[in-house]
């Protein structure tokens, strides 16, 4: 699993595919107050990652649950995967807004996320 800035060159492109089972990217993008905002989404970055690794990037709708784990599991010959925004939840920042109202993450959920 590899957090990563998507300012990367050929050096980075060979290691990324390189030997893997599979590869999963994860990052965050801008300030979407722990809630799903398609405007952050990464699944435009995808399609562009697509192009420059030359090699199928499948996008997930989530970076966290079962679908993910399954979808990632199954990963084979270097397939490479996108998780969603991680903002998209409040336990990556710690706080967020549900509409109006503004929300916490709880500790130990804050603490599982980045650990």
């Amino acid at each position: 699993m590899v957090s990563i800035s998507f300012l990367f060159g050929k050096h980075q492109k060979k290691g990324l595919t390189t030997g893997a089972k599979s590869v999963i990217l994860m990052s965050h993008l801008g300030r979407p107050d722990g809630s799903p905002n398609a405007k952050y989404s990464l699944k435009p970055v995808a399609t562009k990652l697509s192009e420059l690794l030359e090699r199928d990037v499948q996008f997930l709708d989530d970076c966290v649950g079962e679908d993910v784990k399954k979808a990632v599991e199954g990963g084979k010959d270097g397939q490479v995967f996108l998780l969603e925004n991680l903002r998209f939840h409040v336990e990556e920042e710690g706080k967020g807004k549900k509409g109006d109202e503004k929300i916490k993450g709880m500790p130990t959920s804050i603490n599982q996320g980045r650990s």
